[in-house]
């Protein structure tokens, strides 16, 4: 199963899956390093996945995660003066919300190329500015898109690198305390909203990113049928209790073929009152 999964160091993680899987870091973070934090994770989907009655093109035989490495160097001066490890990095440079960010395309064209090697895949996973780039590749890669983007007047031209890409529609995304890009060049990624299911994933003490920006992400996502809102009980992280996991892992099943569970509709509820598998 492989998966991508993008990563920032407390500002930004994102992580994209197909039954196979492919994991990119967040803002301030590395590929290697958001590798490590995400190996309970890929256990736990293991552990669930191949002992469950999905039904998918081929037998599954493990998950598969990548870790590419965001294209722009995070210094302390992008960080107002905070010490930032040596191998920060960022999927673009950070402006203030709201404002067009610098360097999107680029952040982009490195998933792009990341599909194109290793794809096709099934989902995606972010954090923060990570998770912001899940939505926006989700969104990217479902048909249609590219007209949405032509009806736009001033916006983002469809980016290139995935006008070029063979690469299905993924079939679901996570995102761990995610936001929207609210300048208007970036409208297109929204409008119409996302189809593919989405797991918003929110932390009850989180005070980066507020509960509105995370909640103004979820509504443009479509409440069809499959992408809920839910909680856990940490603060701007990405959840590690196997129980929070198992949560996760329920979501991805559901939107398989025989996955035990059927699709809900969008919802809002705490992970810790959540019947869990494990």
């Amino acid at each position: 199963m492989p998966f991508l999964c993008f990563m920032v160091r407390e500002i930004t993680h994102l992580i994209m899956t197909k039954l196979a899987t492919n994991s990119l870091e967040g803002y301030t973070q590395s590929g290697p390093l958001f590798q490590a934090k995400t190996q309970r994770v890929k256990k736990l989907l293991e552990k669930s996945l191949a002992s469950s009655p999905i039904k998918t093109e081929s037998p599954i035989s493990g998950v598969e995660l990548f870790y590419p490495t965001g294209p722009f160097k995070v210094t302390s001066a992008d960080m107002n003066g905070v010490e930032v490890r040596e191998e920060a990095n960022g999927w673009w440079k950070l402006r203030e919300r709201g404002e067009m960010q610098e360097g999107v395309e680029e952040g982009l064209a490195r998933v792009a190329e990341v599909l194109r090697e290793h794809g096709p895949m099934d989902g995606v996973m972010g954090f923060s500015q990570g998770a912001a780039l899940a939505a926006m590749v989700t969104s990217l890669l479902e048909t249609g898109r590219s007209e949405s983007f032509a009806k736009v007047t001033d916006g983002m031209a469809f980016p290139q690198t995935f006008a070029e890409l063979q690469h299905p529609p993924l079939k679901f995304g996570v995102c761990f305390s995610g936001l929207l890009n609210k300048h208007a060049k970036y409208a297109a990624f929204y409008e119409p909203k996302i189809q593919t299911p989405v797991l918003h994933v929110l932390g009850s003490m989180d005070t980066i990113v507020e509960e509105s920006e995370s909640l103004a992400l979820a509504d443009r996502c479509e409440d069809g049928g499959a992408s809920m809102v839910i909680r856990h009980a940490g603060t701007h992280t990405v959840p590690t209790s196997e129980r929070d996991i198992a949560a996760v892992i329920q979501f991805v099943r559901n939107v398989y073929p025989g996955g035990n569970t059927t699709a809900k509709k969008e919802e809002e509820e705490d992970v810790l009152d959540m019947d869990m598998p494990f």
